[in-house]
């Protein structure tokens, strides 16, 4: 199975399904998943490009936010979620040169985590295979031990995808 199946999955395990983010928005991909499923979102990404596929994908939809913003500034724009999605790397058919950076991945997810309801989930999807994804992996691993937030690990295509998913508890 892939992990974007996986994410969408143990998204649908989230306690409540009021607000969620898809912190990448990509190619619309996720949002469009998650405004059939939760009653508002707020659709995240830094390029005009996957801005406007996501709009394009998505036209109609009411209770949709799509702001071309940083991921690590979700706070700035969300105040509270149920769900939580990140899909790193690049996005596809575009400069590969932009993507996702290790620290800033970790940092934007360890915000993003303080917004999370309690009973929410938090899914990020990991792409080993491109140049830095797997120390990118294993940067955001490491800061989610350092910080003592359980997560569980399942793989995609063996030495090509990873996800981490979390399930907030009211300790974290």
């Amino acid at each position: 199975m892939r992990i974007v199946q996986r994410a969408q999955e143990l998204i649908l395990t989230s306690s409540e399904r009021r607000i969620a983010v898809d912190a990448t928005c990509g190619n619309g991909h996720d949002t469009l998943f998650l405004l059939k499923h939760f009653s508002e979102v707020y659709a995240f990404d830094i390029q005009p490009l996957a801005i406007k596929r996501t709009g394009e994908k998505t036209a109609g939809f009411k209770k949709l936010h799509l702001l071309q913003e940083d991921f690590r500034n979700i706070k700035n724009h969300v105040k509270n979620a149920d769900a939580i999605m990140f899909n790193l790397g690049f996005l596809p058919g575009s400069d590969r040169k932009i993507k996702t950076s290790d620290h800033d991945s970790a940092e934007a997810i360890i915000r993003a985590l303080g917004i999370l309801n309690t009973g929410g989930v938090m899914t990020i999807a990991c792409y080993t295979q491109h140049a830095g994804g797997m120390e990118e992996f294993l940067i955001i691993k490491a800061r989610l031990e350092a910080e003592n937030i359980p997560f569980e690990l399942e793989e995609g295509f063996p030495g090509r995808e990873i996800l981490i998913a979390i399930k907030k508890q009211p300790s974290i």
